[in-house]
């Protein structure tokens, strides 16, 4: 039978596959920009837009409702697959409707505002491949979550990256029209989700008895009404979110949007990090909670500020030192994004700090002080964006997002304080965030002096690397790294260090010594 992973090996795992994934998404970012060209991307961020805005309209936050049920269950547990069917039929039923008034609502706005008709087919296509394929496979995502199967979730994920990757590729040598992307879209959600059926049979049966299915349904209703203190709050994200695409649609051209989806891609691509951390860090604090363990769910929800934090400030420095370097990568016509990107990059930290706050809010069932937060930013990023992004077109937007978010993170940082059991300054002294503020304006300065003073071929590498050289050094320097951070690093060497010498010892035993009977 498998089992629940600890969270330090979830962890260990969803970082892996954040570098990986991440990694290879940039990679294949630059080399399909390249193959497309700006004006297919920007017709493609447009495609999906819909899409995008299904996703998050359509939920009703059952999913983290179904990972708190489903976090203390045992993997196979005949209630597994009860819990699972209700939800999904529960999701499939509500995407399906929010779905076709979604696409409705397309195609006059195609045919008015945005003023591009002749994108409604691959929006409808892509519509389809959303409810019938990438709807299922995210359904299925809760049920390997719950159990922390961080190393299963790795190769699934890297499986629908390299797929994504390889069919972008495929089809724009064969097309180079948006239907290229929309198809390797699709291609690529099919053979996940299969991928994701053949790993779930190890902690949940396929077939169990009807009662457990009604019994299932039964609990439904509990889940919604948790899911739904949060919809509000999914909602607005989502808008917030999206909003740049849609206004830079109706008041800009379609390189600017192109510029903007490439930027906003690229930025997106750290959420994956937060994404992993989170995934892993709801079921924990869910846990230790249950089990009163207020000090390990203090470290665990303050570590994981900080380690995101740590992690996601570097590439906001050293890549929006080199933005120009960077989007000069995608091709003509892209760098127009570069003073976006610079402050885009900042988004993905303060994103990851909100989003584990809102982790422990929902442990701690405050699950409506959450939508509240989203509210408040939904407010700050229209009402900026609208007014900046006329006038400053990407960049205006990207200001706009990253004032929302910040005003977030304050909010909901005086909302969860008194759930911890010792005050944040304690765990997170001010010495160790003034070490993270210093190192992230040196790593930016240094990479953006090194791009300006070399030519591009061997500026951008130098800057990338010298940048984070410079951020590192200070941050270990000025403090940053304390005890916790040390003991950690001692166990993980000693970790690796214990299966390296097993498995020394393993090729040094004689085959015949290990077939040899005992003697009698």
């Amino acid at each position: 039978m498998s089992r629940r992973a600890s969270y330090r090996e979830g962890l260990s795992f969803g970082a892996l596959s954040f570098f990986t994934v991440a990694l290879l998404s940039v990679v294949s970012g630059i080399v399909v920009a390249r193959i497309y060209g700006i004006s297919v991307i920007g017709q493609f961020a447009l495609a999906v837009a819909t899409v995008n805005a299904v996703r998050v309209l359509s939920s009703a936050k059952e999913r983290p409702a179904l990972i708190r049920e489903l976090t203390v269950l045992e993997p196979r547990a005949p209630r597994v697959t009860g819990l699972f069917v209700a939800v999904f039929v529960f999701s499939v039923a509500l995407t399906t409707v929010v779905g076709v008034i979604a696409t409705v609502i397309t195609y006059f706005a195609f045919r008015g505002p945005v003023g591009h008709p002749e994108l409604f087919t691959p929006a409808l296509v892509s519509m389809v491949g959303y409810l019938t394929v990438i709807n299922a496979g995210e359904n299925l995502n809760p049920v390997l979550t719950s159990f922390r199967a961080g190393r299963a979730l790795y190769w699934i994920r890297l499986h629908e990256a390299v797929v994504l990757f390889g069919a972008s590729v495929a089809l724009g040598f064969l097309w180079g029209t948006v239907w290229g992307l929309v198809g390797a879209l699709i291609v690529s959600a099919t053979t996940s989700l299969i991928h994701r059926l053949v790993v779930a049979r190890r902690y949940m049966r396929f077939l169990v008895a009807p009662r457990e299915i009604r019994e299932g349904f039964r609990t439904l209703p509990a889940m919604i009404k948790f899911g739904l203190k949060i919809a509000p709050g999914n909602l607005a994200d989502g808008v917030s979110n999206e909003s740049a695409t849609w206004i830079l649609g109706s008041v800009s051209s379609l390189a600017a949007v192109g510029a903007w989806n490439r930027s906003w891609m690229l930025t997106k691509q750290f959420f994956v990090l937060n994404q992993r951390i989170t995934e892993m860090l709801f079921p924990t604090l869910v846990q230790r909670r249950s089990g009163a363990d207020a000090q390990g769910f203090t470290r665990a929800f303050v570590d994981s500020m900080r380690y995101s934090a740590v992690s996601l400030l570097l590439p906001a420095a050293v890549g929006g030192g080199a933005s120009a370097g960077i989007l000069g990568l995608y091709g003509p016509g892209f760098a127009q994004g570069a003073t976006a990107l610079a402050i885009l990059l900042l988004v993905p930290a303060v994103y990851a700090i909100s989003q584990i706050q809102r982790s422990l809010l929902y442990s701690v069932d405050r699950p409506v002080a959450t939508s509240m937060t989203a509210l408040l930013r939904l407010a700050i990023t229209l009402g900026l964006g609208a007014a900046l992004t006329a006038r400053l077109g990407p960049t205006g937007a990207a200001i706009a997002l990253v004032a929302g978010f910040g005003v977030a993170l304050v909010y909901v940082a005086r909302i969860a304080a008194p759930y911890l059991a010792s005050s944040m300054r304690l765990v997170w002294p001010a010495r160790e965030m003034a070490a993270l503020l210093v190192a992230y304006a040196t790593g930016f300065a240094s990479s953006r002096a090194v791009l300006s003073a070399l030519p591009d071929v061997v500026g951008l590498p130098a800057a990338l690397g010298i940048g984070s050289i410079a951020y590192a050094a200070v941050f270990v320097a000025l403090g940053g790294v304390n005890e916790r951070d040390r003991e950690r690093l001692r166990s993980v060497r000693g970790l690796v260090a214990r299966r390296l010498a097993r498995r020394r010892g393993q090729r040094t035993v004689a085959p015949d010594a290990v077939r040899a009977p005992p003697e009698r």
